[in-house]
């Protein structure tokens, strides 16, 4: 039995080898582990969110701020600083664009032409603090559900009110624009930081791109925007 008896010691001398190669393998990954300077070298998602948007991890799902999102039409352009108009038509159903805490709720139009108030412009409006740490501000509601409330958490597509033109503007359409929380009332970061349309435009297609990084970088650049924004004369409006 010469050649059965080679077999199993080739057999034997497999496993042997397994085993070695499985403790090895476990021994790099117990190493490291127990050093902490090798656990910090491991990629982390600030690394991730050098390599794109699309691959930062979040703690939301993201979509259209509206509910007809075939009828939804914006551009890519707004007055003078950052924010997307979204076309609709009048009624339309306003929803929230991720899983978050509601902010902000103003259900009354206080804005007055003769006086044009910045902070009022946006007349009845609603400001979400994504779980992506990020604020999405919702403006010129016709209506706003009689339930939501400052404090209330909210779920992706769930229903905020209806598109109107409350406010300073002359046709139904939503203001929506992205921006960093500030600890104090402020209008002039809360009106848009960055450029909402082409993560409107990825949402539309179905990718789940996170604004959470172009947000933190605006915040690293403009130290003292919330401040800045807090001490403006009309801040105790917004």
């Amino acid at each position: 039995m010469p050649s059965v008896m080679g077999w199993m010691k080739g057999m034997m001398a497999l496993v042997a080898a397994a085993f070695t190669m499985v403790n090895g393998v476990v021994d790099a990954i117990v190493s490291v582990i127990d050093d902490p300077a090798a656990v910090s070298a491991q990629p982390h998602r600030g690394d991730q969110q050098q390599v794109g948007d699309l691959l930062a991890p979040t703690t939301t799902p993201y979509g259209l701020p509206v509910a007809d999102a075939a009828r939804a039409a914006w551009g890519t352009t707004h007055s003078t600083y950052p924010a997307t108009d979204i076309f609709v038509g009048c009624g339309a159903r306003l929803v929230s664009p991720v899983h978050g805490t509601v902010l902000e709720v103003r259900r009354t139009d206080a804005y007055d032409p003769a006086v044009d108030n910045p902070a009022t412009r946006g007349g009845k409006s609603v400001a979400i603090l994504g779980f992506d740490g990020v604020r999405y501000y919702l403006a010129h509601f016709d209506t706003i559900e009689p339930g939501l409330a400052v404090g209330q958490r909210v779920e992706l597509g769930q229903t905020l009110g209806t598109m109107g033109d409350t406010g300073r503007t002359s046709a139904c359409h939503l203001h929506f624009s992205i921006s960093p929380p500030c600890p104090g009332t402020e209008w002039s970061v809360r009106r848009g930081v960055v450029w909402p349309y082409p993560y409107l435009d990825a949402w539309r297609r179905g990718e789940q791109r996170s604004p959470a990084a172009e947000v933190d970088q605006w915040v690293t650049d403009h130290p003292t925007a919330c401040a800045d924004a807090m001490a403006d004369p009309y801040a105790p409006d917004a």
